[in-house]
């Protein structure tokens, strides 16, 4: 037996072991697919809720934000320069509602008017009303209510802005709070039917 003929048998010798550890020792591709199969699927659904979490949170939907709301800085101390500004850029953004220009360039715009309660009224009556005294003021009734009534009486739109140091749940208008504002509202607009049989028709908008 030649020596050369020994090196080509150990050569062959140790490929075919190298094939047969080779085929016996390394998994499939296919059994590789399917090890990570589930380590996909989690990375994939974690990225997934990372990103609805986070738009979630820039934007969240209505529902979430009425049940979750954001926190919010408690309302201004009055007369102070933040409030005055506040109040003021308030009164900008309800002279621009789309609402009340629509109803100022109406065909039947003479047939209305406007007016402002509680203005003009001297500080000792005001102290004593709940609703021009000790509600005013940011974050609470920051603004005197803006009426356009029709001038026989027989309607009236009523605006008004209330804040959000008069939520009952956080983000939520308080019951008592909005039926003391129809209340006071309601009244102006009966007092000229008392007498009468009279039909009401209410509607709220929110803006």
């Amino acid at each position: 037996m030649s020596l050369a003929f020994i090196a080509r048998r150990t050569f062959r010798n140790a490929t075919g072991n190298a094939r047969y550890l080779s085929t016996t020792g390394r998994s499939s591709p296919s059994a590789r697919s399917t090890a990570w199969r589930p380590w996909t699927t989690i990375m994939a659904v974690t990225g997934a809720s990372l990103v609805a979490g986070t738009f979630g949170a820039i934007y969240p939907p209505t529902p979430l934000s009425i049940i979750f709301p954001r926190p919010a800085p408690p309302p201004l101390a009055p007369d102070t320069p933040e409030a005055v500004a506040y109040t003021a850029s308030l009164e900008e953004k309800l002279q621009r509602l789309p609402l009340l220009k629509q109803l100022r360039e109406s065909d039947d715009a003479g047939e209305w008017y406007e007016t402002r309660p509680y203005q003009g009224f001297p500080e000792e009556r005001l102290v004593n009303s709940l609703t021009a005294g000790a509600l005013k003021g940011p974050g609470k009734l920051a603004l005197y209510p803006l009426i356009r009534a029709k001038r026989d009486e027989s309607e009236s739109i009523i605006f008004m802005h209330l804040g959000r140091g008069l939520c009952g749940h956080d983000g939520i208008i308080h019951g008592g709070l909005l039926a003391t504002v129809l209340d006071e509202t309601l009244a102006r607009t009966v007092r000229d039917y008392v007498t009468n049989l009279l039909l009401i028709d209410i509607g709220v908008r929110q803006y």
